[in-house]
C-alpha cells in the first residue's frame, strides 16, 4: 500500500506540477499579470556591466546551468528610469526566448519616495523591440529607510502596477550592523512586497562572517521580524569575491531554513566557479519550494495547522501539530469511513464527524487517528504529541488515511497508447523529500505542508 502510495503521490505532484505550468504560461502571456520569478536561481548586474556580446548566447549560458532570472539594474535615483533602454530591449528578448526572466531593479536613496517609484514603474512598463515587458521588479532600499518613506513609496508603486504585480524587496539581512537597519519596519515590507531578498553579505572587510550561521539566522529573523511565518524569502547570496567552498554553505543554509529562492551578486561579472556552485542550486532549494510554501500559508490561514514556533517553518514538526493538520485537511477519509461502518449511503455527511475533525487539536486527533487503527500503540501516550515526527512514520500513517477513505482502486493513467499499466512519474528535482531520504528525518512544517496537501488530492 505505502508503494503504491508514493507512486500516486508521483502522479499527483506531477498534475499539480503540470497545472501550475500551464497556469504559469497563460500568466506570463497576459501583459497585465507578469510572471514573476522563475524556478531557478538567479544572477544579478549593475548598470556599469550589462552583458555585452552574443546576447543568445549569454541567456542560453544562464539557462544550461539552471539560473532562471536575471536581475538587472534599470536605474538609480540619480540616474534617469531608464538608464540603456537600446541594451535593455534586446536583453529581455534574448532571455524571454531562452526561457530566462528578467526583474528590474534600482537602487532608491527615497529622498523623493515618488520619484524613484515613478523610475520602477517605468521599468514595468517598458516594451522591448519584440514586444517584451520585465517580468517583475526588485527595489534596492538601502538609504533613508524610515517608515514613512518606505510606505510611501511602496504605495505608490502599488497604486500604479496593482496588487498582482509581482514586486521584491531588496534590502539589508537584519543581522547587518548599518543603522538603517535598525529603521526597517519589515511588517510594513511584508504587507506591501511579495517577497523579501536579504542581502546575505557574509565576505565582509570589517568582520569574519560565517556564511552558514549568517544566512540561517537572516531568514529566521525576517520571518521573526515580520510577524508573518509564511512570508517568501529570496535569499541573496555574496558573490564579490567569494569562493565555491562559502556559496555552497549559503545554499546549505537555504536549504536548512528553507527559503523559497537564491542568486549570487557578483563583484563584476560571475565567475566559472561561482556558475558552476550555483548550478547546483536545485539540490538545495527544490523547484517545488513554492508550492510548499503555499500550501502551508493556505493550512495556516484556515486553521488546519497552528503557527511553528517563532514563526519558522523550517522548524521540526511535531506529531500532535501534524495530527491536528491530516485529520482536518483530510475530513472526508473519516467521514467516508463512517458512512460505510453506518451503512449509510457513501453521499451522505455526518455533521458530527465533519465537526470533530474541523475542530480537532493534537490531542482530539490523536483520538480520531488511533479509534480507526491508524496509529501504533507506542506513540498513543499523550506525551507522544509533543515529539518530533519523522519522514517514513508521517507517510505510512498518510497511506493508511488514503487507504481509509479509498472506495476505489487507486487512479491510473491512462498512456496515448491506452495502457493502464504505467504511472507517470515527475522529474528527480520535483520529488519531496521524504521520498528519497531516510524515514528516520524529522519533517518540518513546509514539508508536512506538502505531504498532506499531495495525499489530499488521493481523497477527492
Amino acid at each position: 500500500m505505502i508503494l503504491a502510495f508514493r507512486r500516486n503521490f508521483s502522479f499527483l505532484l506531477l498534475a499539480l506540477v503540470f497545472c501550475l505550468g500551464q497556469q504559469a504560461q497563460a500568466t506570463s502571456d497576459r501583459d497585465d499579470t507578469p510572471a514573476g520569478l522563475g524556478p531557478g536561481a538567479g544572477v544579478w548586474a549593475n548598470l556599469w556591466n550589462y552583458p555585452t556580446g552574443d546576447l543568445d548566447l549569454y541567456a542560453r549560458d544562464l539557462e544550461s546551468h539552471g539560473i532562471k532570472n536575471l536581475f538587472i539594474q534599470t536605474s538609480r535615483s540619480t540616474t534617469e528610469a531608464i538608464k540603456y533602454p537600446e541594451k535593455l530591449g534586446p536583453l529581455i528578448d534574448a532571455c524571454h526566448k531562452r526561457g530566462v526572466r528578467v526583474i528590474a531593479w534600482s537602487f532608491a536613496e527615497l529622498i523623493n519616495p515618488e520619484l524613484d517609484a515613478d523610475k520602477m514603474i517605468a521599468a514595468a512598463e517598458f516594451t522591448s523591440p519584440g514586444g517584451e515587458h520585465i517580468d517583475a521588479i526588485a527595489p534596492n532600499m538601502e538609504k533613508n529607510l524610515e517608515p514613512g518613506r518606505i510606505e510611501r513609496y511602496s504605495k505608490r508603486l502599488r497604486a500604479r502596477l496593482g496588487r498582482s504585480y509581482p514586486m521584491l524587496a531588496v534590502v539589508y539581512s537584519p543581522l547587518n550592523k548599518c543603522v538603517e537597519v535598525q529603521r526597517i519596519s519589515w511588517p510594513l515590507l511584508a504587507q506591501y512586497y511579495d517577497v523579501i531578498a536579504p542581502m546575505i553579505y557574509w565576505n565582509s572587510k570589517y568582520q569574519k562572517i560565517e556564511p552558514y550561521a549568517y544566512t540561517v539566522e537572516t531568514i529566521q529573523k525576517i520571518r521573526l521580524l515580520s510577524g508573518k511565518s509564511d512570508v517568501e524569502i529570496h535569499a541573496i547570496g555574496d558573490g564579490m569575491g567569494t569562493d565555491a567552498a562559502s556559496i555552497t554553505k549559503f545554499l546549505q543554509a537555504c536549504k536548512a531554513a528553507e527559503a523559497t529562492g537564491v542568486s549570487l551578486y557578483p563583484n563584476q561579472k560571475m565567475t566559472a566557479e561561482q556558475t558552476r556552485v550555483l548550478a547546483g542550486h536545485s539540490d538545495y532549494v527544490p523547484a517545488n519550494s513554492k508550492v510548499r510554501l503555499v500550501a502551508f500559508r493556505e493550512f495556516v490561514q484556515k486553521g488546519a495547522l497552528p503557527e511553528p514556533p517563532k514563526r519558522d517553518p523550517s522548524q521540526v514538526i511535531n506529531r500532535g501539530d501534524f495530527y491536528q493538520l491530516v485529520v482536518r485537511q483530510m475530513s472526508p477519509a473519516f467521514m467516508q469511513a463512517h458512512t460505510r461502518n453506518a451503512h449509510a449511503h457513501p453521499r451522505d455527511n455526518n455533521p458530527a464527524v465533519a465537526a470533530a475533525c474541523r475542530e480537532a487539536d493534537g490531542p482530539r486527533a490523536l483520538q480520531i487517528l488511533s479509534s480507526h487503527g491508524l496509529l501504533v500503540d507506542s506513540i498513543l501516550a499523550q506525551q507522544a504529541l509533543y515529539t518530533p515526527i519523522t519522514s517514513g512514520e508521517a507517510t505510512t500513517l498518510l497511506a493508511k488515511v488514503v487507504e481509509l477513505g479509498e472506495q476505489k482502486n487507486p487512479v491510473r493513467v491512462r498512456s496515448p497508447k491506452g495502457r493502464l499499466d504505467r504511472w507517470f512519474i515527475p522529474p528527480a528535482h520535483a520529488e519531496n523529500n521524504f521520498l528519497t531520504e531516510s524515514g528516520a528525518r524529522p519533517l518540518n512544517y513546509f514539508e508536512a505542508s506538502h505531504m498532506v496537501l499531495q495525499a489530499g488530492f488521493a481523497l477527492r
